[in-house]
């Protein structure tokens, strides 16, 4: 899955979408996921990091977070359901 590229670079990785709660425990427990899933349901936090796409939803989006809260690196899709390879996340990780 490459989550222990994340966690050898001693980064924690989250999600997080406007689904509830249960919504969240049925798709990790389908894909077995071990990372925290956050809901945002009135979409505050989506709002707050400019992701919220008014008619679309949101945009997909990364944001890398160094210590101390700064947002140090940042891709957001424009459309659709674009991913940043692995080695692009964890280049830009190594270098917090």
């Amino acid at each position: 899955s490459g989550l222990e590229q994340f966690t050898e670079l001693g980064a924690e990785v989250w999600g997080i979408s406007p689904q509830d709660i249960d919504s969240h425990e049925e798709f990790a427990r389908k894909n077995n996921l071990r990372i925290p899933l956050l809901s945002d349901p009135d979409r505050t936090v989506a709002k707050l990091f400019g992701v919220a796409a008014p008619g679309v939803g949101l945009r997909r989006s990364v944001f890398l977070i160094a210590p101390g809260g700064r947002i140090a690196w940042k891709h957001a899709a424009l459309v659709g359901l674009t991913w940043q390879p692995l080695e692009k996340l964890t280049t830009e990780l190594s270098l917090l």
